[in-house]
């Protein structure tokens, strides 16, 4: 017997899949996740999930503790060192305003706690890579004296053009571990070796911020792992989809900036796929945020485009999504204006929702849906947890007399509003980039997706909801469905009328060799996956798009006529023309890893379906047919109000609408009968 397990770390809940290797079986477990000690959750999923540590062949872990980090500004307190004259960078930052006729808006603030954290040291590299002031070791050596004053927990070092020779940082890096043993690192040529030094500081000094609480979380998990004999290799979700061993998620914790959402995108490719789905977008509706991704024509849209908040980038390579603060948790709120808010602030795990009993006192989603007839006050998480109506009913009852509204009412306008937030997130990414979302269908999964998924695609004329197997964990099946990637970038800029195909060919080789290695660092021995991409532009504009380069040949012409094609779809016209600079070049190495694939399923239906009312807009209350997932019947079509409850979610089928499971247990849902 040999299982692989997948844990996804949410806000209010962690979530376990766990893979029988050679049986294919698939059990899935969600227990409350420990926000105040994250390691708990994740040891006590593992004992509550049992089998014999030995059997434990891997696990992969998605986690928000980076993401958190960030938001919330609890990261390390993080010296900046770049070249003299440069020190203000991070709070220079770009000219671009959020609120441009806002004459007393305030950029945001850098990750660092002073500009008195920023030191300068006399050197120069110019655009070439040339030295043109060499470093001095006596000013290095004082530079370390007034840094190991500071007492700081962490530094960051990016020098000018440093992607285009690596001498100075190295030099840096070396004396510093010598002269500050234990404080961790972070050196701009190694997180980020791209050109613009504005996003290349901001990038480290996150890289940077991060770097001590992540080295602490995966010691406390390695930690747990040894205590309960489990011997396995593991690694952490990065944000662009693939994922690393435990060692290198702390050698680089940048990319785990949107480790939690990525793997429910890398499982929706695989349902899509399954389906024969081209244009899909995802949500996953946890207990504190909604996250939506998109993909186009099979393919997860990716970027290096990250804000930590807007005007601090982070520019890693990432899965393209939103996260809005969306989910069970999320509180129902009045502003000062009077109007009903839901969100972005949420009950998460502790207290959570007033109907958990735990101490909550703030109306939420979950109370609301509670309300409304849409939960089993006795079945949430498959019975080991009982809601409290009455406690959520007297809360809510309380904000809708000020209000001047019906219990009732107020809880569906809480609904509505939590919906329209969600359905104005998938908007940004379909609608604002050029993609019409009719054409599309809706992957909802999540604790919550299910529930809501049906009104949020009513909202946009979707068509069709998709619910997965397991929604309720469905995240952390993809972590086991993602595979070990490494993604290198090397910016050296090329003019079209002055590089030869073999220069490119040798950038890629050196590119695909620095990858080769990391990937083999961290112990793949198979036969690896490369691919090729180009940032290429037009000459004299400021931003780039990404051109994909076949790997068994160059052909210039192709890739000049590919970005002309693109950028015409994106912008309106071309320029034949022009030239072109080749600015960065990239190269993905990827390693497989073993997968787990849905079997089929019969109709086994051992229970009649049972009924009780719901409340509807425009219905009040009306009988609701209910089923467990496990008794729907395959392939029979059934009409809805219909409720089909499973352990780890809720699925909404409003009436009207249709729904038919299939063969591999997935839930479709015809919204436009």
């Amino acid at each position: 017997m040999s299982f692989r397990i997948g844990i996804d770390t949410g806000g209010t809940f962690t979530d376990l899949i766990r893979f029988d290797v050679e049986t294919g079986e698939i059990q899935s477990l969600k227990v409350a996740s420990t926000p105040r000690e994250p390691p708990r959750a994740f040891i006590g999923a593992i004992r509550e999930s049992g089998g014999a540590p030995p059997d434990i062949a891997g696990l992969v872990h998605g986690t928000t503790v980076a993401t958190n980090a960030l938001i919330e500004r609890k990261g390390a307190r993080v010296a900046f060192v770049t070249t003299a004259g440069f020190e203000d960078i991070p709070y220079i930052q770009r000219v671009n305003r959020r609120e441009l006729y806002n004459l007393d808006w305030d950029k945001p603030r850098p990750l660092l706690a002073s500009r008195r954290h920023c030191f300068g040291v006399r050197e120069r590299i110019d655009a070439r890579g040339q030295v043109v002031t060499p470093l001095d070791a006596a000013e290095v050596d004082a530079l370390c004296d007034r840094l190991a004053a500071g007492g700081f927990e962490a530094i960051a070092v990016c020098l000018l053009f440093a992607y285009l020779n690596t001498a100075h940082e190295e030099t840096l890096q070396k004396r510093l571990r010598e002269r500050l043993p234990g404080v961790p690192l972070s050196i701009s040529h190694e997180v980020a070796p791209i050109w613009r030094e504005y996003e290349r500081s901001s990038t480290t000094i996150a890289d940077a911020y991060l770097k001590p609480l992540i080295q602490r979380y995966v010691g406390s998990l390695q930690r747990g792992l040894d205590e309960e004999g489990i011997r396995a290799p593991w690694a952490l979700m990065k944000s662009n989809g693939g994922v690393m061993h435990a060692g290198a998620a702390a050698d680089h914790p940048i990319h785990l900036a949107t480790s939690g959402p990525a793997g429910g995108l890398v499982a929706g490719q695989y349902i899509a796929g399954l389906l024969g789905l081209k244009d899909v977008v995802t949500i996953d509706v946890g207990g504190t945020s909604a996250d939506v991704g998109i993909l186009v024509n099979g393919e997860l849209r990716h970027t290096t485009e990250f804000e930590i908040e807007w005007g601090i980038p982070a520019a890693i390579p990432l899965i393209d999504l939103k996260t809005i603060g969306a989910g069970g948790g999320s509180i129902a709120w009045v502003n000062a204006g009077g109007f009903l808010q839901v969100g972005p602030r949420s009950a998460g795990a502790d207290p959570g929702p007033v109907c958990y009993g735990q101490g909550g006192t703030q109306p939420t989603l979950t109370d609301a849906d509670l309300l409304l007839g849409r939960l089993d006050p006795d079945y949430f998480l498959g019975g080991r947890m009982r809601l409290r109506t009455d406690p959520a009913r007297a809360r809510t009852a309380e904000m809708a007399a000020r209000l001047g509204l019906e219990t009732l009412d107020l809880a569906h306008a809480v609904v509505d509003i939590a919906n329209e937030n969600m359905a104005n997130a998938i908007r940004m990414v379909s609608i604002e980039r050029g993609h019409d979302p009719r054409r599309f269908a809706l992957i909802a999964f999540g604790g919550a997706g299910p529930l809501h998924g049906a009104a949020i695609a009513r909202k946009l004329d979707i068509p069709t909801v998709v619910i997965p197997p397991f929604p309720g964990a469905f995240s952390a099946i993809g972590l086991l469905m993602a595979d070990l990637r490494v993604d290198k970038v090397w910016t050296q800029a090329f003019r079209s009328d002055r590089v030869s195909p073999d220069e490119v060919k040798l950038r890629f080789r050196q590119i695909a060799d620095a990858a080769l290695v990391e990937l083999r660092g961290q112990g793949y021995t198979g036969q690896p996956e490369l691919r090729y991409t180009i940032h290429t532009r037009y000459l004299g504009q400021n931003y780039e798009t990404e051109v994909e380069v076949p790997s068994d040949e160059i052909r210039l012409t192709d890739i000049y006529e590919v970005f002309h094609r693109m950028h015409e779809a994106a912008y309106g016209y071309r320029i034949p023309s022009a030239i072109i600079e080749l600015v960065s070049f990239k190269v993905t190495a990827i390693g497989g890893t073993p997968k787990p694939r849905l079997g089929t399923v019969q109709s086994v239906q051992t229970e009649p379906f049972r009924q009780r009312p719901v409340y509807f807009a425009g219905h009040d209350h009306i009988p609701c047919k209910i089923i467990r997932r496990p008794a729907l019947p395959v392939g029979e079509r059934l009409t809805g109000p219909l409720i089909v409850e499973e352990e780890g979610s809720t699925t909404l089928v409003e009436p009207g609408m249709h729904l038919t499971r299939t063969e591999h247990d997935v839930l479709l849902l015809e919204i436009q009968p």
